[in-house]
């Protein structure tokens, strides 16, 4: 810094000598402050905020995340279940602590807590996806009907890598009984809903998934 303050004197100081001796140390005086205001403008570093500011700046962006979750995800109530679903669930013995610990609501839908379908075998892992499906669907639906359409549980089956290409459709028709209808060739826009032995198994599939692993 000192050798570099010592060169730039040293041009300035030959600049002045070339002005008539009364303007010399006024030209001395405004050639020195121009080179050290230029100086201090390049050395200026953005100034930091103190670590206390920014940890309370974090936390509240932490709190406010955490907001906007808790507004959007909610335990459930019974009492938000459609008639039929309020009387399969009471039939059944499940109870809204059984409901919390398989699902929470998000946007008025219900939303899987379950990573797992506690099988190892893919066609019965397909079925329980398909029962599973057809009782969230039924919380947002107006009729409180249990019913599915093949297509939705197709992809469920991808996304948690339990998908049976050669007999996705094969698996549905083996279990016809646990469905009201089902067609012997598979229709991707079918819908499919549950029979009373639908609604049984579901809810054998509602109790395993309650007690966690």
């Amino acid at each position: 810094m000192y050798k570099q303050l010592k060169q730039e004197l040293k041009e300035i100081i030959e600049i002045v000598n070339e002005c008539p001796d009364e303007l010399k140390t006024k030209c001395f005086e405004i050639l020195l402050e121009n080179y050290l205001s230029s100086s201090v403008k390049l050395d200026v570093k953005p100034k930091e905020a103190p670590i206390s500011e920014l940890t309370s700046s974090s936390e509240k962006r932490i709190e406010l995340d955490i907001g906007s979750q808790d507004a959007k995800s909610e335990d459930i109530s019974l009492n938000e279940f459609h008639v039929k679903s309020k009387k399969f669930l009471a039939q059944s013995d499940i109870d809204v602590n059984c409901i919390n610990e398989v699902y929470y609501k998000e946007d008025g839908k219900l939303m899987p807590l379950y990573e797992s379908v506690k099988s190892t075998k893919m066609s019965e892992c397909q079925i329980r996806l398909a029962l599973l499906t057809a009782f969230e669907n039924s919380f947002s639906d107006i009729s409180g009907t249990m019913s599915f359409n093949g297509e939705q549980v197709r992809k469920r089956c991808q996304d948690m890598k339990c998908y049976d290409q050669t007999n996705f459709s094969t698996h549905l028709k083996n279990n016809a009984y646990l469905f009201v209808e089902c067609p012997d060739k598979y229709y991707k826009d079918f819908i499919y809903e549950l029979s009373p032995d639908g609604k049984k198994e579901l809810a054998i599939v509602l109790h395993d998934l309650a007690k966690g692993d």
